[in-house]
């Protein structure tokens, strides 16, 4: 199957949806099933694409300047004591900061122990609303 038939099936689940022929929640469900298969596939060849992709490295390939690189290192301090209890201690004041904020908008306050100042609430910055799929 070429690329151009997969692309216009794609675009005919849209188009379907949005003529009315489709409900839009089976048309979404369509293409995050095309979106999985997809990236189970494209997972499958990954290694053997990278592989390939070195002997590319640098050139044009099908349209696309080919370049391998490392990419999502990340360093990691649980070790170093200091830092995982500054980690903790920041966890806590988060924590505190949330129930302050919720004590807030029932109209409390929240004092700190210690030193009978309320604790500063966190800001809250609602999410966006999102499709759950749970496959049965």
């Amino acid at each position: 199957m070429e690329y151009q038939d997969i692309f216009n099936q794609i675009q005919a689940i849209a188009q379907n949806v949005g003529d009315g022929f489709e409900s839009p929640l089976r048309g979404y469900i369509e293409l995050k099933n095309l979106e999985a298969l997809c990236k189970e596939l494209k997972d499958q060849i990954q290694a053997d694409a990278l592989n390939e992709a070195n002997a590319f490295k640098g050139q044009v390939y099908h349209g696309y300047q080919i370049d391998v690189r490392e990419v999502g290192g990340r360093y990691s301090y649980d070790h170093i004591a200091e830092i995982s209890d500054l980690k903790a201690r920041l966890k806590e004041l988060e924590k505190e900061a949330q129930l302050s904020y919720k004590m807030s908008s029932n109209g409390s306050i929240m004092m700190k122990e210690d030193t009978g100042e309320v604790f500063p609430p966190a800001h809250y910055k609602g999410g966006t609303t999102a499709i759950i799929l749970k496959a049965i």
